[in-house]
């Protein structure tokens, strides 16, 4: 069985980068890992947890996970612009995971900040979600 955390990254990354009004605002800059001398937007994988959250008959998984907004010019506004994006993409999206099934996907909170020790802003998207392990 493949592991419902990869799969969702998977999806997840694959969902961002073939969003038409993204890919305009980024330029298909949403990276797991961010290379050398990346441009400006972009957006990361952050933090993961993975929790079990089985039931008496079905194996599931509970994840709580960041996506980061990096972004040196436009301010808050770009950040937050890219944010809603996400958002409203994410909000409608029907993410296929191979071995599992995603039965929710809900924001929890988004934050917008100045980095103190460079000239840019972070935006922050935290998510909740829920799979089940898929049978046979």
């Amino acid at each position: 069985m493949t592991s419902a955390g990869l799969e969702l990254q998977k999806a997840l990354l694959a969902c961002l980068k073939t969003d038409g009004s993204l890919e305009r605002l980024l330029g298909g800059r949403v990276y797991d890992r961010v290379p050398q001398k990346a441009e400006f937007p972009y957006v990361t994988l952050g933090a993961s947890n993975i929790y079990d959250w089985s039931t008496a008959t079905e194996r599931g998984s509970e994840h709580l996970f960041t996506l980061n907004v990096w972004n040196r010019a436009g301010g808050r506004k770009s950040i937050f612009e890219i944010m809603n994006l996400i958002e409203r993409r994410l909000a409608t999206a029907q993410l296929l995971l191979k071995g599992h099934l995603l039965i929710n996907l809900d924001i929890q909170y988004s934050q917008a900040r100045a980095e103190d020790d460079q000239d840019g802003y972070t935006g922050i998207l935290r998510y909740r979600a829920v799979t089940e392990e898929q049978s046979g």
